[in-house]
């Protein structure tokens, strides 16, 4: 009889071991997951390569204002872009571009308070479901701080290139973005970004944004400044 309870006692003391064993391995899968999610930390908003291609045909121009984190408060800077494929424009991959970036800091800064380089190359991704105006889309500038008669943030090592994220998200502004950081990578389509300074803007207070298909070498300007009425919340 004795030796029938200890029998019986061995498949449960299994059972048991087992049940520990599983919720062992779900906590591991767990705490796993957690050091996943808890990498993912919030930057310059890019997307991957695959969206955004350099061989879109497309045209980017915008201007306004954004909100630049600083210490000991935060300022206000003025940015102006617009960008195009070059006449003769081949889809090979090289996201050739031309136009110009500028960005003016409204604070006692010194560091790049004042940019002003032409884009040399671009990628888009144009939106699948275009607004009323049919626009819509995000897109990437890159500067040449590089260039004569250019205005680029001084540093050591020198700045070589000016990385812009664009965003159209509305016909009237609402939600589109503009970001900015300056890197000592040269202007390339497939730029380092690992060589770039945080980004700078965001969510734009008051102007627009516009990215739109456009022929090779269709125009497109903005003014440096742009003055808006509209006031993001």
């Amino acid at each position: 009889m004795r030796d029938n309870r200890i029998t019986r006692r061995v498949p449960r003391s299994r059972a048991l071991c087992s049940l520990a064993a599983v919720a062992t391995m779900c906590i591991a899968a767990a705490a796993s997951a957690g050091v996943v999610q808890g990498r993912v930390t919030p930057g310059f908003e890019a997307p991957a390569s695959s969206q955004l291609s350099a061989n879109t045909i497309g045209l980017a121009t915008g201007g306004g204002t954004v909100t630049v984190t600083a210490f000991p408060q935060n300022i206000l800077a003025s940015f102006g872009i617009n960008a195009k494929r070059p006449a003769g424009f081949v889809q090979n991959g090289t996201g050739t571009a031309q136009g110009r970036i500028n960005y003016d800091k409204h604070g006692q800064v010194t560091a790049g308070r004042h940019v002003n380089v032409p884009v040399m190359f671009m990628t888009v991704e144009l939106s699948g479901t275009p607004s009323p105006n049919g626009t819509g889309g995000r897109a990437q500038l890159i500067g040449d701080c590089t260039q004569a008669n250019v205005e680029c943030p001084s540093n050591t090592p020198a700045f070589q290139s000016v990385l812009v994220y664009l965003e159209d998200n509305s016909d009237t502004g609402n939600n589109d973005k503009f970001q900015i950081q300056f890197c000592t990578d040269p202007a390339s389509v497939s730029i380092n970004q690992t060589t770039c300074s945080l980004a700078e803007g965001g969510p734009i207070r008051t102007g627009q944004i516009q990215i739109r298909p456009s022929p090779s070498g269709g125009s497109g300007m903005a003014p440096t400044h742009v003055a808006a009425p509209r006031l993001q919340p």
